[in-house]
C-alpha cells in the first residue's frame, strides 16, 4: 500500500470513508462500490525497504492495522518440509543457516544492500531445486545466496556459514560452475526433437564463438541452473560482461 503513487491514495481515502465514492477526474465520474465491497492492503515497514512511503495516521485509521511478525523458526521448518517434501533435516539446517545470515546482516556492516537479506521465499527457491546431500544441499544455496552479492568477502561469509552448518560438505566455486556447466539444459546443437545430440553434444562445440573464459563458465554455469528449475533471471552486471551474449546464446 504504501508504494501506491499519492493520487491513488487520495481516491482510496475517499473510497474509505463514510461518502465511500470514487471519484475518476479525467471522466468526471463518481462511483459507489458495492454493498459488500472491502479492501484489504498489505505494506512494508517503511523504514527497512526502499521507496516506501510514511502513511498519514488519518489514512491508517481507516483500516483496522495488524502487524504481523516473522514466522517462528519452528513453523518454518514444518511448512519448508510440508510443501517441498524435503527431509526435516535439510529444513533445519537451511533456516539455521538463515538465521546465521539475518545475524551476522545485523551485526556487521556485511550484507547491508538490499540483496543481503534472506527470506522464506528464499528458502522455498533453495528447497525447490530438491537437493539430496548435504553436499548438494551446500552448493545449491552457496548458487541461491552467494551469487546475488557483489562484494567477494561476501560470498566468501555465505560460503563459510554454510560450511560450517553443513560440516560435510566443501564448496568449491570453480568446480561447481563447471558442473552446473555441463549439466546444462542447452548445451546441443541438434534439430528439434533431437534429444541424443542435445544431451551429447558439449556446449563449447555448440556455441564455437563462445570464449570459454571461467567468467563465461561461472555466469553459463549459473544460468544454465536457472533454466534447468524454470526460474526467473536477472543478470545484473556493466555494460560488456557477457549478460547480452549468454542470454543470446540460449535463445538461439
Amino acid at each position: 500500500l504504501n508504494l501506491a503513487p499519492s493520487e491513488v491514495l487520495e481516491a482510496l481515502n475517499r473510497l474509505l470513508d463514510d461518502n465511500r465514492e470514487l471519484c475518476i477526474p479525467e471522466t468526471g465520474e463518481t462511483l459507489v462500490p458495492h454493498p459488500h465491497f472491502m479492501l484489504f492492503a498489505t505494506q512494508n515497514p517503511p523504514g527497512s525497504y526502499g521507496g516506501r512511503k510514511v502513511l498519514s495516521r488519518a489514512f491508517r485509521n481507516r483500516f483496522l492495522e495488524m502487524q504481523m511478525d516473522e514466522i517462528p523458526p519452528n513453523e518454518l521448518c514444518t511448512i519448508l518440509e510440508r510443501r517441498t517434501r524435503i527431509p526435516s533435516s535439510f529444513c533445519d539446517k537451511m533456516v539455521a543457516i538463515m538465521l546465521d545470515l539475518q545475524r551476522r546482516r545485523s551485526s556487521s556492516r556485511i550484507f547491508a544492500g538490499k540483496a543481503g537479506l534472506i527470506t522464506p521465499r528464499d528458502l522455498f527457491r533453495w528447497a525447490d531445486r530438491k537437493p539430496l546431500s548435504y553436499q548438494e544441499l551446500a552448493e545449491t544455496g552457496y548458487v541461491l545466496l552467494a551469487e546475488r552479492l557483489r562484494q567477494p568477502a561476501e560470498r566468501l561469509a555465505v560460503q563459510q556459514v554454510l560450511e560450517a552448518t553443513l560440516t560435510l560438505a566443501k564448496l568449491e566455486p570453480t568446480k561447481l560452475y563447471a558442473h552446473l556447466m555441463e549439466a546444462s539444459p542447452r548445451i546441443g546443437a541438434g534439430g528439434e526433437g533431437d534429444e541424443k545430440a542435445m544431451a551429447t553434444t558439449p556446449i563449447t562445440a555448440a556455441a564455437p564463438s563462445l570464449v570459454w573464459l571461467p567468467s563465461a563458465v561461472r555466469l553459463c554455469g549459473l544460468l544454465s541452473a536457472c533454466l534447468s528449475h524454470a526460474e526467473a533471471v536477472l543478470l545484473v552486471g556493466e555494460t560488456g560482461t557477457g549478460k547480452t551474449t549468454m542470454c543470446q546464446h540460449y535463445a538461439a
